[in-house]
């Protein structure tokens, strides 16, 4: 019985923790003729909602909450006119940026 209880005590809430989806990060951003994107740890992610990171200018130092998310319905996923090609590691949705 002590070991659940210790394992439901001080186990459950590091769990919770380690586990949380959301990622502070420092970022820069990122724009190009094929969108907007958050250099993270040398790494770009297409940002998706363009309106949280509209007022934001090329070169920006942000720190920035985001998720992952598969694909992207809204105004970031919409069809560019732009012949380059931008390697990136998929979309994201941000939460917060400061």
């Amino acid at each position: 019985m002590r070991i659940i209880s210790f394992s439901l005590l001080f186990v459950l809430p590091l769990f919770l923790i380690f586990c949380k989806k959301e990622r502070n990060k420092n970022a820069a951003l990122v724009r190009d003729c094929t969108g907007t994107y958050l250099r993270i740890e040398g790494k770009d992610y297409q940002v998706c909602n363009l309106a949280k990171v509209a007022k934001y200018t090329d070169g920006t130092k942000v720190s920035v909450t985001y998720k992952k998310i598969d694909g992207c319905k809204g105004p970031g996923g919409d069809p560019v006119a732009c012949y380059l090609l931008h390697p990136n590691e998929g979309w994201i949705e941000v939460e917060k940026i400061e």
